[in-house]
C-alpha cells in the first residue's frame, strides 16, 4: 500500500469509497470532492493498493479551532495560510478496515501538516470514534456544535507539537 496526494482522475474512486462509508446525509458529494481537489489538493491524500484506491484523508487548513459547518461548504473558509490542519473525513474501503490504512492516512496527514508549520489538528467525530481519535493525541473537547448530515459530533483537536511522524 501507498499513500499520495490525490489526482482529479481519482474522483470516481473517491465518491465510491465515501459512499460505502457514509450514510447520504453525511458523504461529499462528487461536486464536493472537485471542489476540495482544485482548491486544497496539498491536504488531501489518498491510500492506494495495486493501483486501487482504498482510503482517504482530506481537509482544509483554517484559523479556526473546531470545525464548522460552513467549512464542508465550497468557499467556505479554506485559508491556505491558516494555522490548524482539519480532517473532513478518514475512511477505509470497508474490504480493506482493520489493517491499519486508516492510522497510516492519519499519521502521514499529521505528519504534513506538522511540516507545513501547522500548529493543530481538528475534526469532529461520532462518540464511538472519541477513543480511537484520542489514540493519534486529539482531545475531546465535547459536542460540537456541527450538525453535519443531522448526527451528533464531537470537537477533537490534537496538539501537532507533540506529534511524532510515525507512519
Amino acid at each position: 500500500m501507498r499513500i499520495r496526494k490525490v489526482e482529479s482522475s481519482d474522483l470516481d474512486a473517491l465518491v465510491r469509497v465515501e459512499n460505502l462509508c457514509f450514510p447520504p446525509a453525511e458523504a461529499a458529494t462528487r461536486e464536493t470532492f472537485t471542489y476540495r481537489i482544485a482548491a486544497f489538493p496539498e491536504s488531501f491524500y489518498v491510500a492506494v493498493e495495486n493501483n486501487e484506491l482504498i482510503g482517504i484523508v482530506n481537509g482544509c487548513v483554517t484559523d479556526n479551532l473546531t470545525i464548522s459547518d460552513d467549512l464542508f461548504e465550497p468557499m467556505g473558509g479554506h485559508n491556505p495560510n491558516g494555522k490548524n490542519q482539519t480532517v473532513f473525513g478518514l475512511l477505509v474501503d470497508p474490504a480493506y478496515q482493520r489493517q491499519g490504512v486508516a492510522a497510516k492516512l492519519m499519521n502521514h496527514m499529521m505528519g504534513a501538516a506538522k511540516q507545513a508549520g501547522r500548529d493543530k489538528m481538528i475534526l469532529t467525530c461520532k462518540e464511538h470514534l472519541i477513543k480511537y481519535y484520542e489514540g493519534f493525541g486529539y482531545e475531546n473537547l465535547g459536542v460540537s456544535k456541527s450538525t453535519h448530515g443531522g448526527a451528533v459530533w464531537y470537537d477533537m483537536v490534537a496538539d501537532l507539537s507533540a506529534h511524532t511522524d510515525s507512519e
